[in-house]
C-alpha cells in the first residue's frame, strides 16, 4: 500500500505542478515515508491538496507498512 501511495502522491504533484500546495505537501509527505509512518496531519493534506486516493491509502495504511529494513 506504501507504493502506491507514493505513486498517487507522485501523480497529484505532477498534475497539479502549476499550483504551490500539491508540491508542498506532496514533498513532505514522501520525505516522512522514507522515516516512517507520515503524520495524520500530512495525510488529511495530501488528501485534501495533491491527491484523494494517495490521502486515503495514507491514513488506511498500517504501520507493519512503513518498517524500515536495514
Amino acid at each position: 500500500m506504501k507504493i502506491a501511495a507514493q505513486i498517487f502522491i507522485i501523480l497529484g504533484m505532477i498534475s497539479g505542478c502549476w499550483l504551490i500546495l500539491p508540491l508542498i505537501f506532496g514533498g513532505i509527505a514522501l520525505s516522512q515515508m522514507k522515516n516512517g509512518k507520515p503524520s495524520i496531519g500530512i495525510s488529511i493534506c495530501v488528501l485534501l491538496f495533491c491527491n484523494f486516493i494517495g490521502g486515503i491509502l495514507l491514513l488506511c495504511s498500517k504501520d507493519s507498512d512503513y518498517v524500515v529494513k536495514e
